[in-house]
């Protein structure tokens, strides 16, 4: 699509980002009679064909059921027990979009976002000017900019040194051993599949919450979603504490142990290509990748909305800023929250209180 940035201007809505959370947002808005293009519009930092499910690792697959993978007003494709591919979940959000009418602005990023002079608007900065507006929803997601040790980038190794939302397959690591510091979901699916073709260690740095992908029989959103677990809000000092805790889905790490993964304990710094193991013996890897997560990205917020380590302060999506809201978080009201399948529940709430605005 080619950019058109002057449509951004006088807009009720501008929504920031064009993924899940972004086009449940803009879908929740029509719903609320809002038109797209002309009442609001989605803008996204990246290339239409750049996506950030396009950019993950091949093999990468939701661990949600294609049934517990869709937004509202639009079924995932296909059979609804399979585990969708990243690159299906890609192709869906383009149809939806599609579908919905929602076209985005790519290729523009939000820089700043402050109260307009002088009236009950705001001004969102960006990459191709200032826009006025009466409302932002950062819609960005808890995945933006990859989170790494102050010392991770000065480790040196004989083979190779990315973070893991640098890893695409196996062939891209040379042969030898592989270090994976962090075991949650990513870390662990990055060592089953490079199990297959290197020695691999997983480093954990504390014990982590794990559900079955499945249990008797049926997938565990099944049952989350049928006790309203999935969806039940948490009250906010609860929804903190839980936040900090990714809750592990399927790969248990016994299982990787009998695929031939060693499990150690917390990595303390690393200095000539040695990693120091908590209460372990250090180990010596030919290559080392970081799944140790992503930081939300929210530096282009007031700093009066963010805590102290960059998280927003929010209620249900509203922040300490009149028309600035969030989606897409952990946690931000129910497990379900930062999910494909929940995330328009949220939405909807925020377009109430958007359409409710003066």
């Amino acid at each position: 699509m080619t950019r058109n940035p002057p449509s951004l201007s006088h807009k009720r809505v501008i929504i920031v980002g064009a993924g899940q959370a972004g086009l449940a947002m803009g879908y929740s808005l029509m719903q609320k009679g809002l038109r797209p293009q002309e009442d609001f519009v989605l803008i996204d930092a990246a290339a239409r064909d750049h996506v950030a499910w396009t950019s993950r690792w091949h093999s990468l697959t939701l661990f949600t059921s294609a049934q517990y993978s869709a937004l509202s007003g639009m079924a995932f494709p296909g059979d609804p027990n399979r585990y969708p591919r990243a690159d299906e979940v890609a192709e869906y959000l383009r149809d939806y979009a599609d579908q919905m009418g929602l076209r985005p602005v790519w290729g523009v990023r939000a820089l700043a976002v402050t109260p307009s002079a002088g009236s009950r608007s705001l001004t969102l900065r960006t990459s191709d000017g200032d826009f006025d507006t009466r409302n932002v929803v950062a819609a960005t997601g808890p995945f933006s900019v990859p989170r790494l040790p102050p010392w991770a980038g000065g480790t040196v190794v004989p083979g190779i040194n990315i973070h893991s939302s640098q890893y695409t397959h196996p062939k891209q690591i040379p042969q030898g051993t592989v270090l994976i510091v962090g075991a949650g979901n990513t870390g662990r699916q990055l060592a089953r599949e490079l199990s297959f073709s290197h020695d691999v260690t997983l480093a954990s740095g504390s014990t982590q919450p794990e559900l079955p992908q499945r249990l008797f029989g049926r997938d565990v959103f099944a049952w989350l979603t049928r006790t309203g677990l999935l969806s039940f809000p948490v009250p906010p000092p609860v929804r903190g504490s839980l936040a900090r805790r990714e809750v592990v889905i399927g790969n248990p790490l016994p299982e990787l142990r009998t695929l031939g993964v060693s499990t150690v304990g917390r990595v303390t710094s690393s200095s000539e290509g040695v990693f120091p193991i908590e209460d372990s013996s250090p180990v010596t890897p030919d290559s080392v990748i970081w799944a140790t997560g992503f930081e939300p990205g929210f530096d282009w917020l007031p700093g009066d909305t963010r805590t102290r380590d960059g998280h927003v302060i929010q209620r249900r999506g509203a922040t300490r800023m009149a028309g600035l809201f969030v989606l897409g978080l952990p946690w931000m009201r129910s497990r379900g929250s930062a999910l494909i399948t929940c995330v328009s529940s949220d939405a909807s709430h925020i377009a109430r209180l958007i359409r409710d605005r003066p």
